[in-house]
């Protein structure tokens, strides 16, 4: 925190004390090169000529001791030096006179020009013997010396205040700019070490758009993260713990196999070939609720539902056909969705399979297509079969990895439990949604939800 701020600090105030010295290099120069209209001279001698006339003024009212100490005043206050030449062109206050004082007096002297434009004379009269001295004003050395030591007293003294306030204000900027880098930095160093309940929150300080935006993002991706990994420790529990009956059976059906007779022995060797079956379905669907659980889909593709539909139904048709069941599609329409059409094929052939699971007596399983083209720009899906439905606190449920109601795990037909949850995992990757309800009637009735593609 202390090295960021230091060094954003020092950025902002070395910024500043650069544009305040451009800005009186600039205001110097302008002010000794810009011509009056009018007067044709420029403002630094028209100030050099003002100033001479106040001295010309107190040397022929105050006399010699008055103009020494206003020469002394007007020497203090700012880049140009003044002089009060006697006819011997001596200093009258014993200074050591530049050359250019000295041409511009004698020129004077003789009724010449001006040797430099930086350099003004005027004639004074003192009071005491009405003797006759000149007045001069020169502007000396180049215009970085001027700046930096020909300066009064109240300029630096201006300038202190200047690059004061200028340190404040650069000390409040790199506050407001580190503090909540610094936040942000201890929320993603405890993240790092594995407290995965890190986050920055709301920043009281340092609130623009972008520091905001960082924040939020750094947030949004650490409840990403921190989902997919209770998502997998969830799995990895739920596996482990679903595992273990048919594990357990298959050992029993082992041992049945050892010691048993020849019809016991093809017995058990089925049993262990069903298991190890729905061992093999239980992990390749656990391996593609993980893959879509922590890496969505890219929507590449341009799908057209009905065909994907008529696709999936005549697959459940013939999965259904041994038991009399079958499936009716009511609605068709020209419609398109953007996405995977692997993950949709899989996720409306979970739901499928679940209605023809549960589905009883000869009533067909009825799936109604509906395109909504105003402003959702959605289709549903509504699938419905003719079961025993399903008890109003698991509607949720059922999309829950593993989770079976107590009918299914009383069934064979009761599956691994993670159909729907990778149906639904996909169709959320899609930016659809999937509800489950009772049907009037009887039954159960789920509602998909998709977004339809863009032309």
């Amino acid at each position: 925190m202390r090295r960021l701020f230091w060094r954003i600090f020092a950025a902002f105030w070395l910024a500043n004390a650069a544009i305040i010295i451009t800005l009186a290099w600039l205001t110097t120069s302008s002010f000794e090169s810009q011509k009056i209209p009018g007067l044709e001279i420029t403002r630094l001698q028209a100030a050099m000529d003002e100033q001479l006339g106040r001295l010309a003024r107190e040397a022929r009212r105050g006399g010699a001791e008055r103009l020494h100490q206003t020469l002394r005043i007007a020497d203090s206050m700012g880049p140009i030096e003044f002089y009060a030449l006697d006819a011997n062109n001596e200093d009258t206050l014993g200074k050591r006179v530049s050359r250019d004082a000295l041409a511009a007096a004698s020129a004077f002297r003789a009724g010449n020009a001006m040797p430099t434009d930086r350099v003004r004379v005027m004639p004074a009269t003192l009071r005491e013997d009405r003797s006759e001295i000149v007045l001069v004003a020169a502007a000396e050395g180049s215009l970085v010396g001027r700046i930096i030591y020909k300066r009064g007293v109240s300029f630096w003294s201006h300038l202190i205040v200047a690059m004061v306030v200028s340190a404040v204000v650069s000390a409040l900027l790199a506050w407001f700019v580190a503090a909540p880098l610094a936040r942000i930095r201890a929320s993603t160093r405890r993240f790092a070490e594995g407290d995965l309940d890190a986050r920055v929150g709301r920043l009281p300080f340092g609130r623009s758009t972008e520091i905001t935006a960082l924040a939020e993002e750094f947030d949004n991706m650490a409840a990403r993260i921190t989902d997919l990994v209770e998502n997998n420790r969830r799995l990895v529990r739920d596996v482990s713990h679903e595992l273990r009956s048919p594990l357990a059976r298959l050992r029993v059906a082992l041992e049945l196999a050892r010691d048993g007779d020849e019809a016991t022995v093809a017995q058990s060797m089925a049993r262990i070939e069903r298991e190890a079956d729905r061992l093999e379905a239980m992990l390749a669907q656990a391996i593609e609720l993980s893959r879509l659980a922590t890496r969505p889909e890219r929507q590449v593709e341009r799908i057209a539902i009905v065909e994907l539909l008529e696709d999936v139904i005549a697959n459940a048709d013939y999965e259904g056909a041994p038991s009399g069941r079958r499936i009716v599609l009511d609605g068709k329409a020209d419609a398109f969705v953007a996405g995977s059409r692997e993950a949709l094929h899989s996720a409306l052939e979970n739901v499928l399979r679940n209605a023809l699971a549960y589905t009883t007596g000869d009533a067909p399983i009825e799936v109604h297509l509906a395109v909504d083209e105003s402003t959702t720009r959605t289709l549903s899906l509504e699938i419905r079969d003719h079961g025993p439905g399903v008890a109003e606190a698991d509607l949720v449920r059922i999309f829950e990895p593993f989770y079976r109601t107590d009918a299914a795990r009383a069934r064979s037909s009761g599956g691994t439990g993670l159909g729907l949850a990778i149906a639904r995992r996909a169709i959320v990757n899609h930016g659809g949604m999937i509800v489950a309800a009772n049907a009037d009637g009887g039954g159960l009735s789920m509602r998909v939800t998709l977004p339809l593609a863009t032309a």
